[in-house]
């Protein structure tokens, strides 16, 4: 009877141990999560601290980690994109911090302020900022402040209109992708040209993964999905949405298209745009952004904004096989009318932010600065000034500056080409 008490003894002493065991969380996990909650600039001055700590926060892991970790301590922020088309040396991208003492003012900050990433803002996506400058696709980090430049692409000989090259109209441009399920970004380049004499739309699509293991990459051709490809005319911007970059084309003078991109099978697609009446085309290219909205892709037109207060969200829905649009109008609390309405001011929806805000650029560039910042889920319109920005750029022609923002999530990714 002895024997067997001190035996169940035993064996209960051995069993809480194990069960302590496996209820112990290893050290290096209980640091990574509470590293993950921190901001990005704290994250860089830690990595002095021991070459543990530098290898976790370096890692792809962790780094793949920090993106997904909700915080409320973890800041946002919004940066301004200012080109100057004459000189594009001296574009600067802003960082702006929100005034203490006015919840409805930025102040730049020139700590964050990169004079290395400079050209059109094309798009922001996972913490990165992808740019054209010089003809060549640049992704920005501002929190790891690493700067890459991809190598431009260059069209085969069929695509170069053929003389007279006056009677030939052409655009390109770059997109910026992420598939979460390969972990793989990628940047799309896509060329059309329309020859007048002929009346004939060319096309061509390249793209080039950045390989996160290392390694040179380089572009590669797209084949086009039949049937429903059209050769188009790209425009400038782009969104990536669950491993899909979106873009919008032209197929012809009022027939405008959205075009698709799987990363993972390197689908190319289209879906054509609807029409606002019988005869008017929906949408003027000048007046019309992409966004995402609750998840789905989004055309957001601003055409009815300054006479109306009224907003069109188009999205796209999948009914089985197919994609079909839904129709949402918007309209300003009359309250807020006054901010776009009778206004002298012409604003241009510029920048986009995660939490369903869209951002108002004023057309000109005039001293106090100001922008209008629209809530999609609340419906409100809020006035935001900005002040610090440089005043050499209140004294170039407007018509040579391109203004654009950006609500940026912070990454501490490392991409390598």
């Amino acid at each position: 009877m002895g024997l067997s008490f001190r035996l169940s003894v035993i064996h209960r002493k051995r069993m809480k141990r194990r069960i302590r065991q496996e209820m112990e969380i290893p050290n290096d996990v209980v640091m990574v999560e509470i590293l993950a909650r921190l901001p990005a600039k704290s994250l860089m001055r830690f990595k002095c601290v021991s070459k543990l700590w530098s290898s976790h926060i370096s890692s792809r892991y962790f780094s793949n980690r920090f993106l997904t970790v909700p915080t409320r301590t973890r800041p946002r922020i919004i940066y301004m994109c200012l080109q100057d088309n004459k000189d594009p040396s001296n574009s600067v991208t802003l960082s702006l911090a929100p005034d203490t003492t006015n919840p409805n003012c930025f102040v730049v900050d020139h700590n964050l302020t990169s004079t290395r990433a400079g050209g059109y803002g094309l798009q922001n996506l996972r913490g990165f900022m992808c740019y054209s400058f010089m003809r060549k696709p640049q992704i920005y980090n501002p929190a790891t402040r690493q700067l890459v430049t991809i190598p431009a692409a260059i069209e085969s000989q069929h695509i170069i209109p053929s003389p007279p090259e006056e009677e030939a109209s052409k655009a390109c441009s770059y997109y910026f992708g992420y598939d979460p399920v390969i972990d793989q970004y990628n940047v799309l380049w896509s060329t059309g040209v329309y020859v007048k004499h002929l009346g004939e739309t060319k096309s061509e699509h390249l793209v080039f993964v950045i390989k996160a293991g290392g390694g040179e990459g380089s572009w590669k051709k797209v084949s086009p999905t039949p049937p429903d490809y059209r050769p188009h005319i790209p425009a400038k911007r782009g969104i990536c949405i669950d491993g899909v970059i979106y873009y919008m084309g032209w197929t012809g003078r009022y027939s405008l298209t959205l075009v698709s991109f799987h990363i993972r099978s390197g689908d190319l697609k289209m879906i054509q745009v609807p029409r606002r009446d019988r005869d008017q085309v929906l949408l003027r290219m000048k007046n019309v952004s992409l966004i995402e909205y609750g998840g789905k892709v989004t055309i957001i037109d601003q055409t009815n904004l300054r006479e109306k207060g009224m907003l069109d969200l188009w999205a796209v829905e999948d009914v089985g096989n197919k994609k079909s649009w839904s129709r949402k109008t918007m309209f300003l609390q009359s309250s807020q009318l006054h901010l776009v309405i009778n206004n002298q001011t012409i604003y241009k929806m510029k920048g986009t932010a995660d939490n369903n805000k869209v951002f108002f650029i004023p057309e000109d560039m005039f001293s106090p600065f100001h922008i209008l910042c629209y809530d999609l889920q609340s419906n409100d319109m809020t006035k935001i000034k900005i002040k610090g920005i440089p005043d050499h750029w209140f004294n170039i022609d407007r018509s040579t500056i391109t203004v654009m923002l950006m609500d940026q999530s912070e990454s501490l990714v490392y991409l390598e080409t």
